[in-house]
């Protein structure tokens, strides 16, 4: 296995369309790097740049010590499985899943055994002789991925493969996939829009989240460090479902109230602040609660009630910004009532005007 560094990678598309700034990533050789962010982002640019199906504008990709910016596809020794699953058609699954070995010209002995490990290993020895069309969508993507891992290449590419799985599918491949990584000890690098398919893709040892935005690494870390320290208002707004409610205020530092930030209709008291002036603070869903009317920090209108089970997710209206509350089980809110807000002070994050953390 390899690891994967990218040195100021930048696309530009016809158009003058920028899809990657200047990027620099380093994927440490045997880690799950998840690349986090919303459409757009430039997550799928970056995957197609490694794997050569892109050319980069500027910059370089190295695999291992080696640099292959200008090397053909074939040359990198990457393995990539995409959203949509990619079998022959005319070939079987045991024929699909060998091709890539056949064509390195691995004894036939070899390619047996690696053939029925690589199924054995994905759930799918039972469907081997049987044609792609005549898979499950589970199936299909399985097949897709045991023809990547029987290559052993120094990395592999994942192109959102979960995200046309129904619900359950994806909470077991995702766990397989992880398995995956613990066995292979594999470099992987692995692109998604699903905030929770992140967190939990990118939480074991090993593993780490990049958020994109625009083209750019707003932050690499852990997912408690992006969670809990965001690097700015794009990953505090994205990261989390639903992400940080942040709101446009205003600091005060003096007054007879004490320092408090305004935001919206709410007056948050806070027991030491130096900033003036305009700012964004922000509070993650978790952290708000509800009250009676004058009883917290402000009043604010019920907008639309969210039952999901074990918990609840009350959209509000504060002063004509949004705020989202997250409650435990099924909570006796209404819609169009009035109701007070109450938050964790100690859980507000503060932004300047440019979205960058206030120390």
């Amino acid at each position: 296995m390899g690891s994967v560094t990218l040195r100021r990678l930048s696309k530009i598309f016809d158009g003058g369309i920028q899809a990657l700034h200047d990027l620099d990533l380093d994927v440490r050789d045997g880690e799950l790097l998840v690349l986090l962010g919303p459409s757009g982002s430039g997550k799928t640019t970056i995957l197609r740049c490694i794997a050569g199906l892109e050319e980069p504008t500027g910059g370089d990709v190295l695999i291992g010590d080696r640099v292959v910016t200008r090397d053909p596809p074939r040359a990198r020794d990457v393995a990539m499985v995409f959203q949509t699953p990619t079998l022959y058609p005319h070939l079987s699954v045991r024929e699909n899943i060998a091709f890539p070995l056949e064509m390195r010209g691995t004894a036939d002995a070899q390619v047996t055994r690696r053939v029925v490990e690589a199924a054995t290993r994905l759930g799918i020895p039972s469907v081997l002789d049987r044609m792609p069309d005549t898979l499950s969508e589970g199936e299909r993507q399985r097949a897709a991925l045991a023809r990547a891992i029987v290559r052993g290449p120094q990395a592999f590419l994942f192109d959102e493969p979960l995200s046309r799985l129904d619900a359950k599918l994806r909470i077991e491949l995702r766990a397989e996939l992880l398995a995956l990584h613990r066995a292979l000890g594999a470099t992987m690098i692995y692109v998604t829009h699903d905030q929770t398919e992140a967190m939990t893709m990118g939480g074991g040892a090993g593993q780490r989240i990049a958020v994109l935005h625009e083209g750019r690494v707003r932050q690499v870390g852990t997912p408690e460090e992006i969670y809990q320290r965001p690097a700015d208002v794009h990953v505090a707004r994205f990261v989390g479902t639903p992400g940080m409610n942040v709101l446009q205020g205003r600091g005060r530092g003096t007054g007879e109230e004490g320092p408090v930030i305004e935001a919206g209709s709410l007056v948050i008291p806070v027991e030491l602040s130096t900033y003036e002036g305009e700012l964004q603070v922000g509070i993650r869903p978790e952290f708000v609660g509800l009250c009676a009317v004058d009883k917290g920090v402000g009043n604010v209108d019920v907008l639309v009630v969210e039952p999901l089970g074990s918990e609840t997710l009350v959209h509000l209206n504060t002063g004509g910004q949004a705020l989202v509350a997250r409650l435990p089980g099924f909570a006796d809110v209404r819609v169009g009532t009035r109701v007070g807000v109450k938050v964790d002070r100690r859980r507000l994050y503060l932004f300047d005007a440019a979205g960058v953390p206030l120390a």
